[in-house]
């Protein structure tokens, strides 16, 4: 009988060797620093009821923890929930070993703390699976690597790392081209100099918290919140949001950090521009740059009205217009811009491929004084009056251009006594002055003298061989009388031409 029991006994226990060696654990651990995660069967269903959602989350907020909840010394990472794990003060081979510890496969929501990590590398397989992450109050050294297709990532947070641009969106790599299913973005607190635009350029509504980044340029801001953006980006702490803003009047520039509320588009920009005169002609009217207008930093604009078929220059511009393209129309004259108060504040005049003949009608204008950039390439201009554009170049130098490439001038020798050393002297703000042509051809920079000029100088050459030839000859006259002379008293007669000479009323005189 105890021999049996024994046998049972034994048989007992291989049964529940076999068992503990073949049948796998329920719950599974994956290292998913290193290797994708392992297919396993799911777990049976817990008998406690999982905790809901926390309310951050709800609320659009990262799943973010306080210090107070950090593990203790010596665990450096800990779960927080069944879904959510914390790590605090890690460096990169610590956060790797400590997540190998507690996540799992339930895990979507991490928060790392004071992480000093020299290369975040987003593409490793323990974080495809999460649905909010952050990593906060560290340095971050880079952010390599790129996020998985359809990553399930909402909420991502990487505030105060002292990120710079080159650190977040390297060049090469795109790390978060793929984060479809983000709606909330906190990149506050950093050094970012470029705005995020591929992350908000979408149709899905998204949260940006870029507050804190004071550098980053106000246009880049000013395309996210044009009109096609502007109801699906909502910038949280938009108070507390700052751009740099670039400002430049005349020879002045700058930079001034503005807060992004001065970056509200014209709502009567698209009305304005409906008005621009000749009516229908359909200009396009965008917002150009921000600058410093009195005590306002004001919306400057561009319109664009090239390819109209115009043959003049189009009138009641919209308001603080600072660059007008008005290219390949036929336009002839250039007087509305001294006429239209319109262009009171016009910078840049582009009117290349038209029909004008001459520039006089600048002379005076506030344009002529103000301009960074005047296009009149390819027109019909026969002369340049330089005059129009005195001490221009003197005073604005290198912040003016003038092209006028593509024209064919009447060249005379006061072109190039006067045209061709203007231009000389202006290269630096006339790039294009080589491609200002004659008619006759060839470039009026390199106009000879002696093509076109015949000067008084010229003919003065000849007058000087005649005085000679004169000089020579009373010279000759003079040696002749006084070897006649010499002749007649060594000899006493005179020379055959004196002897043959016929008498004169005043040869008295001589005797």
């Amino acid at each position: 009988m105890k021999t049996r029991l024994c046998f049972v006994d034994v048989a007992l226990w291989c049964f529940v060797v076999y068992l503990a060696c073949h049948v796998p654990s329920i719950e599974m651990r994956v290292d998913d620093l290193e290797q994708p995660a392992m297919k396993y069967k799911e777990p049976p269903a817990p008998t406690q009821r999982p905790e809901p959602p926390r309310q951050e989350l709800r609320r659009g907020k990262c799943f973010h923890m306080p210090r107070s909840r950090c593990p203790p010394e010596g665990a450096r990472c800990t779960r927080v929930d069944p879904v959510s794990v914390l790590c605090c003060d890690v460096d990169s081979f610590r956060l790797k070993e400590g997540l190998a510890i507690v996540m799992t496969q339930n895990t979507t929501n991490l928060h790392v703390l004071n992480a000093n990590i020299e290369e975040l590398d987003v593409s490793q397989a323990v974080f495809r699976r999460l649905a909010s992450m952050a990593f906060t109050d560290g340095n971050i050294g880079k952010i390599v690597g790129q996020f998985p297709k359809y990553s399930p990532i909402a909420c991502l947070n990487i505030s105060n790392n002292n990120l710079t641009s080159a650190k977040l969106q390297p060049s090469i790599q795109r790390p978060f081209a793929y984060l479809f299913n983000l709606t909330m973005l906190d990149a506050s607190a950093n050094n970012l100099t470029e705005f995020p635009l591929s992350l908000v350029q979408s149709n899905r509504k998204i949260s940006v918290d870029l507050s804190g980044n004071n550098y980053l340029p106000c246009k880049h801001f000013q395309k996210a919140m044009e009109t096609n953006n502007s109801s699906l980006v909502t910038f949280v702490n938009y108070n507390q949001t700052f751009c740099a803003l670039d400002l430049r009047f005349n020879w002045f520039k700058d930079v001034q950090i503005v807060q992004i509320d001065h970056l509200r588009v014209q709502k009567e920009l698209n009305a304005s521009c409906r008005n621009i005169k000749p009516a229908s002609i359909n200009c396009t009217c965008v917002p150009e740059r921000l600058e410093l207008l009195g005590d306002e930093v004001t919306n400057l604009v561009a319109v664009d009205c090239s390819l109209r078929n115009l043959t003049q220059l189009p009138a009641d511009l919209p308001p603080n217009t600072v660059k007008l393209n008005v290219s390949y129309n036929n336009i002839t004259s250039l007087g509305a811009v001294s006429d239209d108060p319109s262009y009171e504040h016009l910078r840049q005049l582009i009117v290349d491929h038209n029909d004008i003949d001459n520039i006089v009608e600048l002379e005076g204008t506030k344009f002529i004084d103000n301009f960074m950039y005047f296009s009149i390439g390819h027109n019909k201009l026969r002369t340049i009056h330089t005059y129009v554009l005195s001490n221009k170049f003197d005073t604005m130098g290198i912040y003016t251009t003038f092209s006028i490439g593509g024209n064919y001038i009447h060249c005379d020798c006061n072109t190039e006594k006067v045209l061709k050393p203007w231009l000389l002297e202006n290269f630096r703000n006339i790039p294009d002055y080589r491609a200002l042509q004659c008619e006759g051809g060839g470039a009026v920079a390199e106009l000879a003298e002696g093509d076109v000029c015949h000067s008084p100088r010229d003919w003065t050459d000849y007058i000087y061989y005649i005085i000679g030839l004169e000089v020579l000859v009373l010279v000759l006259l003079v040696a002749k009388v006084l070897y006649d002379y010499w002749v007649f008293k060594s000899a006493g007669y005179l020379p055959w031409p004196a002897n043959k000479m016929p008498r004169l009323p005043c040869d008295w005189l001589c005797e």
